[in-house]
């Protein structure tokens, strides 16, 4: 039996805890919402697990929940999540839940259709990878967003070089578009390809998107457990571009240009072929208002001279 979720039925003081399988459905969410933004929700895995697998923590911590727990035990990829997620705060203490996640009017699957930002990757080398055993490793990188949309992306394998691979392929990055921001993470995997062309994984790194800085980027690596691997990173080229954003200021420097461009009356290297025209009719109607005076002058100069000597 799912315990009550009656508004006023629950207070700030209290902490209802939930089996995995066990939360309110999706016909509830809104009032699970409601819920978890006056009182506290524990969820924790089933007893069924006992090979201490996870579950996904991702469709509850975008409901609210408060404390979800984990098999700390097992190096997977929700447990790294988690830490990517406790990154925002320096691994220090509790993350506020999003602004956005507080409000009345929230609907989580409303989100999913407006895109927040535009993110392209383009992975550039790698360094002082972890070596699988005693062979030489053959890496490759996959880049994955996590959130409401899965996207996925994986470089070519480096044959035989674990030390300074550097992949020349793509030469463009790739573009990925984030819904919601405050609950998506970007993670980055290094696999090797062995003899069998099987992945065997050697490193990892888990960011909240809302961390993320555009650049050249070294990315420190981590290992299954998300604790540090001396001197291992990968170098990147990563671009942050809010949607919409370049549109609004390419059209705020345009007109700016047009102002200036009003008060000089000169034109610029950014005119277009009929305002050069434009610009330049003025001056060619100078330069035949002037050869026409010249020829008045001249003329009038030979009358002049004629009746002089008559």
């Amino acid at each position: 039996m799912q315990p009550s979720l009656c508004v006023d039925s629950y207070s700030y003081k209290e902490i209802r805890s939930f089996v995995e399988n066990k939360i309110p459905g999706k016909s509830r969410t809104k009032d699970f919402l409601q819920y978890n933004r006056k009182a506290l929700s524990r969820i924790y895995p089933k007893g069924q697990r006992v090979e201490s697998s996870n579950y996904d923590p991702y469709p509850l911590w975008a409901v609210g929940c408060h404390m979800v727990a984990l098999n700390y035990q097992t190096a997977d990829k929700y447990t790294q999540l988690n830490s990517g997620l406790f990154n925002l705060n320096g691994r220090t203490g509790y993350v506020l839940q999003p602004e956005m996640m507080r409000s009345d009017s929230y609907d989580p699957h409303q989100q999913k259709k407006k895109v927040q930002y535009n993110i392209k990757i383009k992975v550039i080398a790698a360094r002082h990878l972890p070596k699988p055993g005693r062979s030489i490793a053959s890496p490759f990188v996959e880049v994955e967003l996590c959130g409401h949309s899965e996207e996925r992306f994986k470089t070519i394998v480096y044959r035989d070089n674990g030390l300074n691979p550097v992949w020349k392929a793509p030469a463009e990055p790739v573009e990925f578009t984030v819904y919601e921001p405050e609950l998506t993470f970007l993670r980055f995997v290094v696999n090797e390809e062995d003899m069998f062309s099987d992945p065997n994984f050697l490193a990892q790194a888990t960011f909240p998107v809302k961390g993320i800085r555009s650049g050249y980027r070294s990315v420190p690596l981590k290992n299954g457990y998300s604790e540090n691997l001396e001197l291992a990173s990968l170098l990147i080229f990563i671009s942050v571009q809010q949607a919409g954003r370049a549109e609004e200021e390419l059209y705020s420097s345009s007109s700016q240009l047009r102002k200036k461009q009003a008060e000089h009356s000169e034109p610029f290297l950014y005119d277009t072929h009929s305002n050069l025209q434009r610009s330049t009719l003025p001056h060619q109607q100078n330069q035949l208002v002037r050869e026409s005076s010249e020829r008045y002058r001249s003329k009038q100069k030979k009358i002049n001279t004629s009746k002089f000597y008559s």
